[in-house]
């Protein structure tokens, strides 16, 4: 018990770290069923026994886009493993179990995902209160404690972007209690399920679509529902701009100087036809569209966020410029808007 209670602990004052360094973090905890394989005798090499208990874990993010380190930890037990009575008639022996692990955990999904699927491996120690039957005895216990690989995985539905329920993990747990006693090594099952908590981390906003509206209207006043009647207003715009001012240099800077005006911490893309700013390495969020430019004809909205581009995942400003810096023609754009995953299709002329 005290081994729990310090591995709480740890685990406890990592997450105030993390949440100070606005690192994500994801929690569960609840009921943990155990089919546990015990070691009994050369003549019955072993039993299964049904343990009830509970699971807690920690999963450290931003080790890699979908990968963190995970601690766990199990304890199970169940009351008449032996199968005897003390003199009031009760049961006298009581098994227990309790692991304690670290290992890799990949993360299908982002932190704006409604649900996320993740796998892990995990390696620590095994201590278990079991039958002495290998020892000599029987009908007492004896405790042990064994190398512990565990390999599965769970899925977790998000209420809200900080809390959601989790399914999961689903174990296969491999141990070697009573190696030194002759008994063969044990391949158990274990099952849980419970609540799931995120803390720290710059998650994305969910409102990001709140300055869309009046930014499209007073800039272009076109319709963003009939996209293709933007390509009738914006020619004819230019013909009078270069009837009356005859110098075609008057014209050409009135152009560009447009995407200029926008915050500091903005980066233009050109070929895209926005501007994009930096959102802790979860995309690059438009700022600001170009009227008539890639983005607006594709629909793409201010506050979009956007995640990948031909499939590949884009995490910063910078990486979205390198991606379409060399591409041309069909291009597919990921984006985040909101809740919701959705992907539209952009037409790159050449460079």
């Amino acid at each position: 018990m005290k081994i729990i209670v310090r591995f709480v602990l740890v685990v406890l004052s990592l997450l105030a770290v993390a949440s100070a360094q606005s690192t994500p973090i994801d929690v569960s905890a609840g009921y943990s069923y155990f089919n546990f394989t015990q070691p009994l005798s050369s003549q019955t090499p072993s039993e299964q026994l049904t343990m009830n208990g509970g699971d807690f874990s920690a999963a450290f993010f931003r080790i890699h886009h979908h990968f963190s380190l995970e601690a766990n930890v199990s304890g199970h037990f169940v009351t008449n493993c032996a199968g005897t009575t003390n003199n009031a008639g009760t049961n006298s022996t009581t098994c227990s179990d309790v692991s304690y692990m670290f290992g890799p955990r990949y993360t299908y999904g982002d932190h704006s995902s409604r649900i996320t699927v993740f796998a892990h491996v995990l390696a620590g120690q095994d201590r278990a209160n079991l039958l002495g039957n290998y020892s000599g005895g029987s009908g007492i216990t004896v405790t042990d404690t064994s190398f512990a690989l565990a390999a599965g995985g769970g899925i977790d539905y998000w209420f809200t972007r900080h809390v959601g329920i989790q399914a999961g993990p689903f174990d296969y747990l491999y141990t070697n209690h009573l190696n030194n006693s002759g008994a063969a090594a044990q391949g158990s099952v274990r099952a849980a399920g419970g609540v799931a908590f995120r803390f720290g981390g710059n998650l994305p906003q969910s409102e990001p679509k709140a300055p869309k509206e009046p930014k499209a209207q007073s800039e272009s006043h076109r319709s963003w529902t009939h996209p293709w009647h933007k390509t009738t207003s914006a020619p004819a715009e230019a013909p009078p701009t270069v009837a009356t001012n005859r110098p075609v240099q008057t014209t050409q800077p009135v152009q560009t100087a447009q995407p200029l005006n926008l915050p500091s911490h903005g980066m233009a893309i050109h070929s895209f036809g926005a501007v994009v700013g930096p959102q802790e390495f979860d995309g690059a969020k438009v700022l600001q569209l170009e009227p008539g430019g890639v983005a607006e004809m594709a629909s793409v909205h201010v506050g979009d966020m956007i995640k990948s581009v031909d499939g590949k995942p884009v995490r910063t400003p910078m990486e979205l410029a390198a991606e379409l810096s060399d591409k041309s023609g069909k291009v597919r754009i990921g984006l985040q808007r909101g809740d919701l995953s959705v992907e539209t299709l952009i037409l790159l002329g050449a460079h």
